[in-house]
């Protein structure tokens, strides 16, 4: 499941990019470079959750999977239901 979320936030962090460049050549407002940033950051951060989580059978499998639902979830929240 956290590789399905971690792929979620990558999808949003480059639809976000796509359109703060269209709006950016169309002179509209778009989501802001907070937003942008924010998810870019978000979905470095669950990648390499994600990674550390394939690789790794140990404890810290668990661990990076919570983080990856921590992360989206804050995100979700944050830009999308707050």
């Amino acid at each position: 499941m956290s590789g399905v979320l971690a792929v979620g936030i990558v999808l949003l962090a480059l639809g976000n990019i796509g359109v703060q460049f269209y709006a950016n050549s169309r002179d509209l407002p778009g989501p802001g470079t907070l937003s942008v940033t924010a998810h870019v950051v978000a979905a470095l951060l669950v990648v390499a959750g994600q990674i550390v989580a394939d690789r790794y059978a140990d404890w810290k499998a668990p661990v990076a999977s919570l983080a990856v639902l921590i992360v989206t979830g804050a995100t979700l929240w944050t830009f999308w239901w707050a």
